[in-house]
């Protein structure tokens, strides 16, 4: 029993949670956590427990004066927790003036053949528990966890408690977590950002009541845009299942009293009644969702073109080893007149493709989705030099790239687009073309070769639409 704890595939993270949980279960309103090198150190300041030998019973569970919805259905998160996270433990536990200590060693248990021994003692008297320095609570419990501890990450931790225990922040629960000799850092609440087209409603599945509230975010937060599941003070669950490829939805559900039966072994899933939830949920905001992905797809297509413009904005000036130059027409021949503004150079500022001295602002490529296109895409050209390149978002090729975000792959395609304009007529060439607008991977390319590197990656003509 006590190797397979030892072994059993659990992730210290989760088991740290266990640990919060079993404190927040006792009625506490703040948890301690702090890491150490070689140790792990978790206090409360719950009612602390009636018997400190339940810790290690297995199955048995920690009990407490408990208010309200608790988590321990199973009994075997601390067990499970002091198992895995060190082989050697110490449980202080102050409740109603009465001090009890257990220490174990799971090694020396296995060396042995034995389970832990329980504390027999007569419990101390004492009006104050130290759970840290500067930190003293009339009741409570503090769980000293060392020899190995594993190596955690205070980041990665402190956003796993920021996911799971959001809704007992809500309820003015606390967490604070620190390195060892470190100030103390206050988790916060999860913070979605404001949400457009809210939802929220109450539901019921076989006498099981829940609560749904969400919405879009209308800043872009990839970390939230995920359904929560929340029973009693944490979300036990976040998923995708509800809603795939709706990459701003933010959903929260909360379960009553009666699902506890439906929680996995420890409390990180929805096992039972699950799937009927789904259907029920989706069911019911059947319409919301048809409008979220709606509205998640243009938010997308409008973020991505932002990002292609301001990638296209920072590539127009390469510098360096990645500078493509433009070939001149007419290379070779001197042209030493001076402008009358004191220029000495014939050529445009801006380095486009023959001499065309046009003095007004270069705009750049603009970029438009065109979901109506029979092709991947199309260079637009109007009346005032405006250049818009318009992609498809629904072509397969395109779909892939925006889904990744990938701006160097669609810039190779709006590249692609350019050239070819180019290639048709020298005249086209003049509208378009200018230092860094074009790139290739090869910056030894000279100007005449780029235009077939990205010629041949278009394998469909595009049309080309010139305003009046």
């Amino acid at each position: 029993m006590i190797l397979s704890k030892r072994m059993a595939d659990h992730k210290p993270h989760d088991m740290i949670c266990e640990l919060v949980d079993n404190a927040f279960d006792a009625d506490a309103k703040r948890v301690w956590i702090e890491l150490a090198r070689r140790s792990l150190t978790v206090g409360d300041d719950g009612s602390g427990m009636e018997d400190v030998n339940d810790a290690i019973r297995f199955g048995k569970g920690t009990s407490a004066g408990r208010r309200g919805s608790v988590l321990g259905r199973y009994g075997v998160g601390m067990t499970d927790a002091l198992c895995k996270l060190g082989p050697k433990a110490e449980i202080t536990t102050l409740r109603s003036g009465e001090l009890r200590r257990l220490r174990v060693d799971w090694e020396e248990c296995l060396r042995n053949d034995h389970f832990p021994y329980l504390d027999e003692g007569r419990p101390q008297r004492t009006r104050e528990l130290t759970l840290f320095e500067g930190v003293h609570v009339s009741a409570g419990t503090r769980v000293h966890i060392h020899g190995q501890a594993p190596g955690l990450q205070l980041d990665r931790l402190c956003r796993l408690l920021t996911e799971r225990y959001t809704p007992g922040i809500w309820e003015d629960r606390q967490i604070f977590v620190r390195r060892e000799d470190q100030d103390w850092l206050a988790i916060e609440d999860m913070d979605p950002g404001p949400l457009s087209d809210a939802i929220e409603y109450d539901g019921e599945i076989d006498g099981m009541n829940y609560h749904v509230y969400g919405g879009l975010m209308t800043r872009r937060n990839v970390v939230y845009n995920r359904t929560f599941i929340g029973y009693a003070y944490r979300f036990v669950e976040d998923t995708t299942e509800l809603f795939k490829g709706i990459s701003t939805a933010h959903l929260q559900v909360f379960l009553g009293e009666q699902w506890k039966e439906c929680l996995g072994t420890h409390k990180t899933r929805l096992e039972r009644k699950r799937e009927e939830l789904f259907e029920d949920i989706r069911s019911r905001a059947k319409e919301w969702l048809s409008a979220a992905a709606s509205k998640a797809e243009a938010l997308q297509l409008r973020s991505l073109a932002l990002e292609l413009k301001d990638y296209l904005e920072k590539t127009a000036a390469p510098i360096g080893k990645d500078a493509v130059a433009s070939v001149a027409r007419g290379a070779g021949r001197r042209d030493n007149r001076r402008r009358g503004d004191g220029s000495a150079s014939s050529r445009d500022a801006e380095g486009s493709a023959g001499e065309n001295k046009s003095t007004k602002p270069r705009r750049g490529i603009q970029i438009a989705w065109d979901s109506a296109l029979r092709q991947m895409g199309e260079l637009r050209v109007s009346g005032d030099g405006e250049i818009v390149v318009a992609l498809n978002p629904d072509d397969p090729r395109i779909r892939v790239l925006r889904e990744r975000r990938d701006c160097p792959g669609l810039v190779h395609i709006i590249s692609a687009y350019v050239a070819q304009y180019a290639a048709l007529h020298e005249e086209n060439a003049k509208r378009v073309l200018r230092a860094g607008i074009v790139r290739a991977a090869d910056p030894g390319l000279q100007e005449h070769e780029l235009y077939a590197h990205y010629y041949d990656r278009v394998d469909q003509p595009a049309v080309a639409h010139e305003g009046e």
